[in-house]
C-alpha cells in the first residue's frame, strides 16, 4: 500500500512534467515563427540573401549558444573580435540591432530556426520548383512623393524627420543631405531592392532610426514604398557609392550662406533696436517737472 502511494505521488509531478514539457515544445516552434517574424523578417528571408545573410542551416553551421549571443547584441561580439560576428559585420556592413529576448524566446526561435536545415542534395531528388518574386513597380508620382518624403517637402504622417537629415543621395533632384549616417544613393541596389529596403524603414535597426521612426511616428507602407522608388530611381540614375567631395563642398556651401543669412538678419534686428533705456523718457519728464 505505501509503494502504491510512493509510486502515485512520484508519477503525478513526472506526468505533469511530461506534459508541460511537450506543450512547451510543441508551442515553441510556433512562437518561434511570430518572433522571427516579429523581428527578424525585415532583414532575413530564408533561401534569399536580403540586408542580412540567408538563415537556411545557420544551427548546422554556428552552436546555439553563439547564435543567442549573437541575436542579444551582435555589435558586442564584433567589438570583442569574434571571428564569425567580425566576418559577417565585413560583407553586409549594416550592423544587426540588439533583440533583448529572454532565453524562453531566444531557445524558440533558435528551435525555429532549426526547422530550416540546409538541403542535403541526392541523387533521387526531386528538382524545387522556383517560384519568381514579382517585380515591384513604381510610378512616377510614387518617385515624386518619395523624393518630397526624403527631402522634407512633405511632412511624413507620424511627425517623423526627413531622411536628409541624415543622408545624402547624390540626385540632381534633391540638395546635398546631411552626413551624419550611411550615403544611400546607391542604398536600394545595396540592400537587395525593395524587400530590403522596405525592411530597413519597416523595422529599423540602428537605435536613431528606432527613436526616431517608433510608436506613433512609424513610417506607413505607403510612405515606405515611395521612399524606395525615388531610392531606385537613385541608384539607376548614379553609380557613385559615397557622396564625393563635390557633395560635401555644395553641403559647406549651404551651410555658410545660411549663416551669412542668419548673421544679415540680426544685423538688421540690432540696428532697430531701442537705443536708449525705456525709462529714460520717464526720467526726462520728471526732470522737466520739477
Amino acid at each position: 500500500m505505501k509503494l502504491t502511494l510512493t509510486i502515485k505521488g512520484v508519477a503525478r509531478p513526472i506526468l505533469a512534467t511530461i506534459i508541460s514539457t511537450s506543450m512547451v515544445l510543441g508551442a515553441n516552434a510556433q512562437d518561434g515563427e511570430q518572433l522571427f517574424i516579429r523581428n527578424c523578417s525585415a532583414c532575413h528571408k530564408m533561401g534569399t540573401r536580403l540586408v542580412g545573410p540567408d538563415l537556411t542551416g545557420v544551427t548546422e553551421r554556428r552552436s546555439e549558444d553563439w547564435i543567442k549571443s549573437f541575436i542579444t547584441n551582435s555589435q558586442a561580439m564584433v567589438k570583442a573580435g569574434d571571428a564569425d560576428a567580425v566576418a559577417i559585420f565585413n560583407e553586409f556592413k549594416v550592423p544587426m540591432t540588439s533583440f533583448p529576448l529572454t532565453d524562453t524566446e531566444l531557445t524558440a526561435l533558435v528551435d525555429y530556426l532549426k526547422g530550416f536545415g540546409a538541403k542535403v542534395e541526392t541523387a533521387d531528388a526531386q528538382p524545387t520548383e522556383v517560384i519568381e518574386e514579382v517585380p515591384i513597380e513604381y510610378t512616377e508620382e510614387d518617385v515624386t512623393n518619395g523624393r518630397l518624403y526624403f527631402q522634407g517637402g512633405q511632412r511624413l504622417a507620424g511627425g517623423g524627420p526627413s531622411c536628409i537629415t541624415c543622408h545624402n543621395v547624390t540626385n540632381d533632384q534633391v540638395i546635398p543631405g546631411g552626413l551624419l549616417a550611411k550615403d544611400l544613393t546607391n542604398a536600394y541596389g545595396r540592400m537587395g531592392g525593395h524587400a530590403g529596403v522596405a525592411g530597413i524603414l519597416g523595422a529599423p535597426p540602428f537605435p536613431a532610426m528606432t527613436n526616431a521612426y517608433s510608436g506613433k511616428a512609424a513610417l506607413t507602407d505607403e510612405e515606405i514604398h515611395t521612399i524606395a522608388a525615388f531610392l531606385s530611381v537613385a541608384d539607376d540614375s548614379s553609380d557613385q557609392d559615397v557622396a564625393g567631395f563635390e557633395g560635401e563642398s555644395r553641403m559647406l556651401m549651404w551651410g555658410f550662406g545660411g549663416l551669412i543669412l542668419i548673421f544679415i538678419w540680426v544685423a538688421l534686428v540690432w540696428r532697430v533696436r531701442l537705443r536708449q533705456s525705456v525709462k529714460e523718457d520717464i526720467l526726462k519728464r520728471q526732470l522737466r517737472s520739477i
